[in-house]
Formats: structure tokens, C-alpha cells, sequence
């Protein structure tokens, strides 16, 4: 499966893979490759039928999304990594963490999920994700692809046009129609870690609590940093969904300590 990735750094430096969220690409990390490509092999992909990867024609969960990780490692002969994930992309590292532990040298969380702490907010989240992006898809124009990125920053001055462009170029893709169901169909609840997998989930886990949005994402940071064996809550002020965006020198400064402390120096 033909799959689109930017690559940044030195191989001979430990890998660090960025996953980004719903229906994303990898500009969701576009203010971060510099700076962490400064000690880091750091690789962002669009992941499985996402941006301009290839879109297969079947519904893909959790555990299709993470396959995909694996395999593009494997092709790249990257034995062990450091994951960091935005929402879905942290979903996708917990999940290839918790099946694939010998991968995965550390997680960092970002708007973390892939757990439930009130079933109802998740159900009506679940429910506005698959009405905003089915509709940017089937109708992809500045204002719908606006729209559907209008959550993801506390401050709308930070979705800047370039953000928006970006994504309304993959969305005028003529795949992307018939790929969005797909791409949504994590969004009905199946495969979310139970308590006791989230238990199991035990390397060193990087859990970012964006505090000035009281929303899922933040009792999600809370109660996932309770319940990992090895979790680091850290909570950033000024952010929203993409606190790697919104606020990089903080991002940055917390990502880079982490990292110094729990990466290792093995690609294959």
C-alpha cells in the first residue's frame, strides 16, 4: 500500500513516528519536525486511507490503523520507536503499545483517547466527528473543511489558512468521498481499551492535559494518567486539541525532556 511520510533528522538517531488524528495528515505536525529532527530520526505519516495514502475499500478499526504502523516500520526497518499521537494518533499508539510492546519505546498522548470515561459525551463527540468530516468530504469547500477543523484550537486565530488549504486539497481528493466512512468507522466505539488494558499499557507514557479546555479530551488525560503504570501528566495552558501546534515551546520543551529519558538508539 503506497503510503505518503516526511522524513526529518538523522537515521543514526533514535525514531520518533508522529500520528496524527481523524482524517488527518501529516501537517498536523508541521510547526514540530525542525525541532525535534534536531536529536531525533523523526517520521510523520499519513496513516491508513488518510491524506494521500492509499484508501482500501473496507472499514477500518483501531487495529487496521496500527497493522498499517507496523507494517510501514517493517519496510522501513525501524524495530523500535517513540510514538506520538493527537487523539486517533494517540488511540493507535496505545493500542500498537499494548499489542506490539517490543515497538513501542515510549507514547506520548496528545488530546488523548481511545478510552471511556463518560459514555454519553463520547457517543455525541463520535456522532459530531462523523457529521463535520462526512460532510467536509461529500462537499469539500473552505467553509465546510473550516468547519470541520473548528475544534481543534482554543484560539480560532490559530487555524491558519495554510491549515485549512491543506486539508481541503486531500478532501477535493476524488477518493476521499468514498473513503470517509471508512475512515470513521473507529468512531462507533469498538476497540476502546478497557481499564485493566489500560493498566497493561506499561512503558513510559507522556499524557498532555490541555487545561484550558474543559472538554472528553482533558477527563480522558486525567483518568488515563490514573491508570497507567508509567504515565507522566503534564498539563499545558493556551491549547486545545493541538497543543503541539497551538503551543510549540512548551510542546517542546516537555516533549524533548521526555524523550532525553525514555527514547532508545535502536532503528533495526
Amino acid at each position: 500500500m503506497r503510503t505518503r511520510f516526511i522524513e526529518a533528522g538523522s537515521r543514526g538517531n533514535p525514531t520518533v513516528l508522529l500520528l496524527h488524528g481523524t482524517a488527518g495528515s501529516l501537517e498536523n505536525f508541521c510547526a514540530n519536525y525542525e525541532k525535534l529532527a534536531e536529536n531525533y530520526h523523526v517520521i510523520g505519516l499519513d496513516l491508513l486511507g488518510c491524506g494521500y495514502t492509499d484508501k482500501p475499500d473496507f472499514p477500518y478499526q483501531i487495529s487496521d490503523y496500527a497493522a498499517h504502523l507496523i507494517d510501514f516500520m517493517d519496510v522501513l526497518a525501524i524495530s523500535r520507536a517513540s510514538l506520538i499521537g493527537v487523539s486517533l494518533g494517540s488511540w493507535i499508539g496505545a493500542w500498537t503499545a499494548l499489542h506490539h510492546p517490543d515497538r513501542v519505546s515510549s507514547l506520548s498522548m496528545l488530546a488523548p483517547a481511545g478510552i471511556v470515561v463518560n459514555a454519553e459525551e463520547e457517543k455525541a463527540f463520535g456522532a459530531d466527528v462523523r457529521k463535520r468530516r462526512s460532510t467536509a468530504a461529500a462537499d469539500p469547500t473552505w467553509e465546510t473543511v473550516s468547519t470541520a477543523m473548528g475544534r481543534l484550537m482554543l484560539d480560532q486565530k490559530d487555524l491558519i489558512d495554510d491549515l485549512v488549504a491543506v486539508r481541503l486539497g486531500i478532501y477535493q481528493e476524488p477518493e476521499m468521498k468514498k473513503a470517509m466512512p471508512h475512515l470513521l468507522a473507529f468512531t462507533s466505539g469498538e476497540q476502546m481499551l478497557t481499564a485493566e488494558q489500560w493498566s497493561s499499557v506499561n512503558l513510559p507514557l507522556l499524557v498532555i492535559a490541555s487545561v484550558d479546555a474543559p472538554n472528553m479530551f482533558l477527563d480522558n488525560a486525567y483518568k488515563i494518567a490514573q491508570l497507567a503504570p508509567q504515565a507522566q501528566l503534564v498539563e499545558l495552558e493556551g491549547c486545545d486539541h493541538w497543543p503541539q501546534f497551538e503551543q510549540p515551546e512548551a510542546f517542546h520543551q516537555v516533549a524533548l525532556d521526555f524523550l532525553a529519558r525514555h527514547s532508545i538508539a535502536v532503528n533495526s
